[in-house]
């Protein structure tokens, strides 16, 4: 009856005394004690007591309560609300929400609110994920503007948050979002400080995801404890993109693919680095150089004279990706290999077709990488198509790895597969026990 009385009261409170005497009225005529629970009361109360609620539907509160009272309905840990198809799915959420006398735990919520809602009827679903101590809440809301439901500020559970186009004026200074550990945007919109604001509000933060920022002004992370972070800028179709200047000393774990200028500060703490980046030259060189503690890079660059400075080490880097698709990718991975003296493992892959080709075949080094000579253990080579760059390139890690294990390939035109296997077995290579693998 607490829940009930709390729902009444905070979304409908033109309707309690409307209540209060049709529940007098039914303890009357049926002589009922007052019930303790929702699920204890007659069909008939429970039926009126809905129609007060947002997004009632006649037929599907009759069924849940038919399916209920047959011990016929279990519980979702995986609630969608979707108002353009309110179904049986939908709305057995709410009302099992209401009627559980348990409080089945909710592994996630996803609200997809196509039409217009006050915050009271958002505040309302929210609330029901929130008494069931949901651990994860997406709400996509077609580019309207959402005021943050305020039960979340006392919702301990919830560990990921997830915004999907929509736009947020303002955030309030008392908001909290004290467990959420994730927060994901994407689409939002907002001002220039719409980011700090939402990241101000997490106690407890480790991961970012932002998808497309559409704001034009430059948007500020700054954020000392985050632990990962992924951005997807890149732009699709028309739509203008802002761009970031991004401080995260305790960053380990970054996904970037960004079509504009995005400006990081040193990543000390940096573990694995996924980058696909299409920037200037002055911009690419930079951002480059803030990747010198990692260990697991895949890199996609079209960076061709000069990719960072000289002088620049990689010496915590030990397994590379390095893409085929630009230019300038034999000088990239010629430096990289020069200034990674601990790289162990060699991926090359051709992650999307390019019209541009290599100016001239690349010019081996008179000195060879220290890495090809006492450390590199495994090459492979994604969509090897057997120009004459590729097989310079090969031919000459073959030639100069001297522990190199395995080499794998595999090839994207299997009617060449044959001919191009057995030019690459033909090459010489200096590691006796490499073992030559072709998928």
């Amino acid at each position: 009856m607490r829940k009930l009385f709390f729902f009444l009261c905070t979304h409908v409170p033109k309707q309690r005394a409307k209540f209060t005497r049709i529940m007098e009225s039914c303890q009357k005529k049926q002589k009922l004690e007052t019930p303790t629970e929702l699920s204890d009361m007659p069909d008939d109360l429970i039926f009126k007591i809905f129609s007060f609620l947002p997004f009632f539907k006649e037929d599907l509160a009759t069924r849940f309560i038919s399916e209920y009272g047959k011990g016929l309905w279990n519980p979702d840990p995986n609630a969608i609300f979707d108002d353009e198809s309110l179904d049986m799915t939908c709305m057995s959420f709410v009302y099992g929400s209401l009627m559980s006398k348990d409080a089945q735990i909710l592994d996630s919520l996803h609200l997809k609110l196509r039409k217009y809602y006050i915050a009271s009827d958002i505040n309302f679903l929210v609330q029901l994920g929130v008494n069931r101590s949901m651990r994860e809440l997406r709400i996509d809301f077609f580019g309207k503007t959402l005021e943050l439901p305020c039960c979340l500020s006392t919702c301990t559970t919830l560990k990921v948050l997830v915004l999907d186009h929509l736009n947020i004026m303002s955030v309030p200074g008392w908001f909290r979002l004290p467990s959420v550990e994730t927060l994901q945007l994407s689409s939002v919109t907002g001002g220039s400080n719409y980011v700090p604001s939402l990241i101000r509000l997490c106690s407890v933060h480790e991961r970012l995801v932002v998808d497309q920022n559409r704001n034009k002004d430059l948007v500020n992370i700054n954020v000392p404890t985050l632990r990962s972070l992924s951005i997807d800028n890149k732009r699709r179709g028309h739509v203008p993109l802002g761009s970031f200047w991004i401080n995260v000393p305790s960053l380990m774990f970054l996904n970037i693919k960004d079509t504009f200028q995005t400006i990081f500060e040193s990543m000390p703490a940096m573990i694995k680095a996924n980058i696909e980046v299409a920037h200037d030259q002055s911009q690419s060189v930079k951002f480059i150089e803030s990747l010198t503690s990692t260990r697991h890079l895949c890199l996609c660059s079209p960076t061709s004279e000069n990719p960072y400075p000289n002088g620049t080490k990689f010496s915590n880097l030990v397994h590379l990706k390095l893409c085929t698709c630009s230019a300038g990718w034999q000088n990239l991975l010629a430096c990289m290999l020069n200034d990674a003296p601990n790289l162990r493992s060699l991926t090359l892959k051709l992650r999307q077709k390019s019209d541009v080709n290599p100016k001239k075949v690349w010019e081996k080094p008179t000195v060879v990488p220290e890495c090809l000579s006492t450390r590199l253990e495994i090459l492979k080579w994604r969509d090897y198509e057997g120009t004459e760059h590729e097989k310079d390139m090969v031919g000459y890690i073959l030639a100069n790895a001297t522990f190199l294990q395995r080499a794998t390939f595999s090839m994207k035109d299997r009617n060449q597969c044959d001919s191009r296997f057995s030019e690459l077995q033909s090459m010489e290579r200096v590691s006796e026990i490499c073992e030559f693998v072709f998928d």
